[in-house]
């Protein structure tokens, strides 16, 4: 910063020309709220085009319909004889020649056998309604996830722009002291490479801005992305500070775990039904043999009068040693899935200790940030800005620069910790197995939260 003492000699005469302005960048307003999608919305639509979901609801209706099937009798059985050739035919001295013969029958099985075979299609569905839970979580938190990637993208964008047109009063503030000396051609020049830093800042950005949105718009099923927008105000819902809770309300919540109880109940029944094998199963059928007088051999004698008769029979389980294997094989799928659904509540007790931590983390950073950071950030660059608007000797635009770029960092921190809290409460979220509803987050009290110079 040159002083009054200096000879107009001392000074170099020739101004930097002036910095190339972008129109859409000097101009560029930040993203309208009025077009804004809410993240309930995003949901709804993800829901109902999502490929895996859909598959996911197609598949418990075919399970669903798999129960009249296992709990019907099997078809019944028609067997008809015909003896067109009298002489190699049955002969019947009292009652004739028998042309055709019929035989209707029908198989039971041992009882309670059916009633099995519908428990366990019963939680076949079960398990394929939990698995589509499942997918419909998996699906959310990826929304979530892509919402709030976005809504940091958006926010630092509105950021950029807004400290342009800070970097722009700067400027024009270095140029217009150039003349009176007040203001090295060193301040005019560094005024220019910020208003450069935040253009090739905010170019950057939108390439984040479009990446997001086409991730989100990828998540949602959704052929445009160019209109969505994230609503300004991110609505994050509370994080229960009991680990306990959570891990009661997974058990409880959690389709994963479900479906796994599901299983073991299925493969119960499953059991059961192997041991039904040992018994047989009854088969009763109606008998009718047609006779005639005529091409008899012994047609003085024939009656010619049809026989009707009844069918009884069974299976006979006489291979004990695969019946005992098919038993075994049912029994250590039932243990397999004890174990698995150990498995799964181990892990979802590790997923969501870890992921109540990083949620907490975030929250405290994101607490941090708004009670002490951004506070004085704001601060100091009011400070700053002052004295260097009014002229005050020492303070050049190196200090001016370096609170301002301190406070943009800090705002960005903060809307980056928002949004890295929500993807941490998805993640909690999907873990857990329910939408944590505890209420929003009390947002700590904002120290000196005047508007920006």
């Amino acid at each position: 910063m040159r002083t009054g003492s200096e000879t107009p000699d001392d000074r170099p005469q020739v101004l930097p020309p002036p910095l190339p302005a972008s129109a859409s960048l000097a101009e560029g307003r930040p993203i309208d709220a009025a077009g804004a999608i809410s993240l309930d919305a995003c949901l709804r639509a993800a829901f109902e085009a999502n490929a895996a979901v859909r598959a996911a609801r197609f598949n418990v209706e075919s399970l669903r319909q798999r129960i009249p099937q296992v709990t019907a009798l099997d078809d019944p059985i028609l067997s008809n004889s015909i003896f067109p050739i009298p002489s190699a035919a049955p002969q019947y001295s009292l009652m004739g020649y028998m042309p055709y013969g019929a035989l209707l029958a029908q198989q039971f099985p041992w009882c309670g056998t059916l009633r099995l075979r519908g428990l366990a299609a019963e939680q076949d569905v079960r398990i394929a309604l939990f698995e589509l839970a499942a997918t419909e979580l998996d699906a959310a938190a990826a929304v979530k996830r892509a919402y709030f990637d976005l809504h940091y993208a958006e926010r630092a964008e509105a950021l950029l722009i807004e400290n342009r047109k800070l970097a722009r009063e700067f400027l024009e503030i270095a140029r217009a002291r150039y003349p009176s000396a007040t203001a090295s051609q060193a301040d005019v020049l560094r005024s220019e490479v910020a208003v450069t830093d935040i253009d090739r800042e905010i170019e950057s950005n939108r390439a984040a801005v479009a990446d997001a949105r086409a991730e989100l718009a990828r998540v949602m099923h959704s052929e445009r992305d160019d209109d969505l927008r994230t609503e300004p105000e991110l609505n994050l819902s509370g994080i229960p500070q009991s680990l306990d809770q959570l891990y009661e309300i997974a058990l409880a919540s959690r389709p994963d775990l479900q479906g796994r109880l599901a299983a073991i109940a299925r493969d119960e029944a499953t059991v059961a039904l192997a041991r039904k094998r040992y018994y047989p199963n009854l088969t009763l059928g109606v008998l009718y043999q047609d006779m005639e007088k005529t091409n008899a051999m012994t047609p003085q004698t024939a009656g010619g009068m049809p026989n009707v008769g009844f069918f009884v029979g069974m299976n006979l389980p006489v291979y004990r040693k695969k019946i005992a294997a098919g038993v075994c094989e049912a029994q250590a799928r039932a243990e397999a899935d004890r174990a698995l659904y150990e498995a799964e509540r181990d892990q979802s007790r590790r997923d969501i200790k870890g992921l109540h931590a990083l949620a907490l983390s975030q929250q405290n950073v994101l607490g941090i940030l708004r009670r002490s950071n951004l506070p004085a950030a704001r601060q100091m660059l009011r400070l700053t800005a002052g004295e260097y608007r009014s002229n005050v000797p020492g303070v050049d635009f190196l200090t001016v620069a370096a609170a301002w770029r301190e406070l943009l960092q800090v705002e960005l921190q903060v809307a980056q910790s928002e949004s890295e809290l929500g993807k941490a409460l998805a993640s909690l979220e999907r873990g857990v197995g329910v939408q944590l509803n505890a209420g929003p987050i009390a947002e700590p009290a904002r120290a000196g939260s005047e508007a920006r110079p």
